[in-house]
């Protein structure tokens, strides 16, 4: 009669089958089997089990390595401390965008007030920061401030200009605008653990272009890239910021619009990171939700880089929550993953 035996250790499991054998050769054949079992433990097990454990580790040493230089940009509307938001007040989203801040390496804020910024740094002490108030160039009116990882990047140059003809005019709307409109800026140097310099220095601009006026949007676009070849000619720059236009709208085209071959007037190109992803853009393809639902076609908010410089690794538009379940901001953070 035929019949099934098992032998298991921790690294093998073994299935034998054996037969009814003779009275005279069964304890040979046994002990046969058993010492197979036994050279099989001892040779194979050890073999197998350090190989894995090693490539594994490989592995993962060589994605840290990989991504070590990787900056991990957010851009993110918000909204200002508003007393009749309800549900959606700022106390009940702070936590929320705390935690959205904290994910990123450069991060740069829209309708962020004095008070909003100074919740936001009781809860992320390894962020550094800069930016001024619209209305007075110190902490009144919305600021469009910029926050960075104090242990990867020092900061050097820094800035604010205001968006109109006059650009030192503090606190002052311009074309057709109501409210005074700000781009703040600032050079940022990776840095290595011991604090000295490592890779090269890049460019940050973050700006909020006006709801209302058509004009002052395109007129803010053609600033931009003044101010921007001004500013940061030879370097790698990254532009964050809620534009208040879509995709097809004239001030996104001039922002990306291609220099002719023989037009040395324009010396910087911009194009949308999310054409530029060496991944799939994931995400809703909308960053607009007014505390209500996304709109698919509301994409107002984006990361502009120079063609290549950075790389694109990645682009997301992050959908994050509050505790009870609601969106943390009216507007959806958008996270890049360049590579200066």
């Amino acid at each position: 009669m035929n019949s099934w035996s098992y032998y298991s250790s921790p690294a093998i499991a073994i299935r034998f089958r054996y037969v009814a054998l003779a009275s005279a050769g069964r304890l040979q054949a046994l002990l046969a089997v058993l010492l197979a079992i036994a050279l099989t433990i001892s040779l194979g097990q050890p073999t197998v089990c350090n190989a894995g454990q090693s490539g594994a580790q490989a592995s993962e040493d060589s994605a840290e390595k990989d991504s070590a230089n990787d900056v991990r940009v957010i851009t993110y509307n918000i909204r200002f401390l508003n007393r009749g938001d309800g549900p959606d007040h700022w106390d009940s989203r702070v936590d929320s965008v705390a935690e959205m801040i904290r994910s990123g390496d450069v991060i740069g804020l829209q309708e962020a007030t004095r008070p909003q910024i100074d919740d936001l740094l009781q809860r992320l002490p390894e962020f550094d920061w800069y930016g001024v108030g619209r209305d007075d160039a110190r902490d009144a009116g919305e600021f469009s401030p910029i926050f960075w990882r104090k242990d990867r990047f020092k900061s050097g140059q820094s800035g604010t200009f205001w968006l109109g003809p006059d650009t030192t005019a503090v606190g002052k709307p311009a074309w057709e605008a109501r409210i005074p409109r700000i781009c703040s800026w600032v050079t940022l140097q990776p840095i290595a653990g011991d604090g000295n310099p490592t890779g090269a220095a890049f460019a940050v601009f973050n700006t909020h272009f006006d709801h209302q006026s058509g004009l002052a949007r395109l007129n803010s676009a053609k600033l931009m890239l003044e101010k921007i070849a001004e500013i940061a000619a030879d370097l790698p720059v990254i532009v964050m910021g809620d534009l208040n236009c879509r995709p097809d709208s004239q001030p996104i085209a001039v922002l990306t619009a291609p220099s002719a071959s023989n037009d040395t007037s324009k010396t910087v190109r911009l194009v949308d990171s999310i054409t530029q992803s060496e991944t799939k853009p994931q995400g809703p393809t909308g960053t607009w939700n007014g505390f209500k639902q996304i709109d698919p076609e509301g994409r107002i908010d984006y990361v502009l880089v120079r063609p290549n410089f950075p790389r694109v690794l990645s682009h997301l538009t992050a959908d994050p929550k509050t505790a009870a379940g609601r969106f943390a901001s009216d507007h959806l953070p958008v996270v890049v993953v360049v590579q200066p």
